[in-house]
């Protein structure tokens, strides 16, 4: 029998369980992020899942506690231009069906499935989609989406869902195309996955 999560361990755990190797091949520091540079003049296709445990986990970890803003140094840019959204993907067109589908099945409650094509923010701007704008609008949830291209390009998210307290979510960090991303809270997570894609429809 399955219990609820009680801690981030027992989260990221799962994850890898459900999405290895390649989340483990993301998470690694020594892995090779990707160049900035996307085909069709820098539009990159990005496709989340967002999911919790079922119930809230139990005692260890404070969930109020504030997002510790990983990779973006607590500097948001406010004044910035957030990047174009191209087009948004039809269920056929996004990958991330079958993970969805295995965190149904093992308890786990899926709070958006999404995908679109972007183009990106020079890093390090910080200047984030917000998630109503790239098709997300759930209830308690809100925040940003994150693509910078600088030498290398970068995915982040910070995110927050609930209420009183909120749980917070925030980090940015250097990825490669094609493999799948988790960004996680004890709470609950993301994963991601980043492609090169042209601004047209297709």
């Amino acid at each position: 029998m399955t219990s609820p999560m009680p801690s981030r361990r027992l989260v990221l755990a799962w994850a890898a369980l459900l999405c290895a190797p390649a989340l483990a091949a993301a998470a690694a520091s020594s892995a090779t992020p990707a160049a900035a540079t996307a085909s069709g003049g820098g539009a990159y296709q990005v496709e989340i899942v967002i999911f919790r445990a079922a119930a809230a986990p139990a005692g260890g970890e404070d969930l109020a506690a504030g997002a510790e803003g990983r990779g973006f140094n607590h500097q948001f840019d406010s004044s910035a231009s957030p990047p174009a959204v191209y087009r948004t993907l039809e269920a056929s067109q996004m990958q991330l069906g079958g993970v969805a589908a295995r965190l149904r099945n093992n308890g786990y409650r899926v709070l958006a499935h999404a995908g679109w094509v972007q183009g990106a923010t020079d890093w390090p701007r910080h200047a984030g989609l917000p998630l109503e704008q790239v098709g997300v609008n759930v209830t308690g949830l809100s925040g940003n989406v994150y693509v910078e291209r600088g030498q290398f390009l970068h995915l982040g998210f910070n995110l927050k869902l609930g209420d009183n307290p909120a749980w917070s979510l925030s980090e940015l960090r250097k990825i490669r195309f094609n493999e799948k991303n988790y960004f996680d809270h004890p709470g609950f997570g993301v994963i991601a996955i980043v492609s090169p894609a042209a601004r047209g429809t297709g």
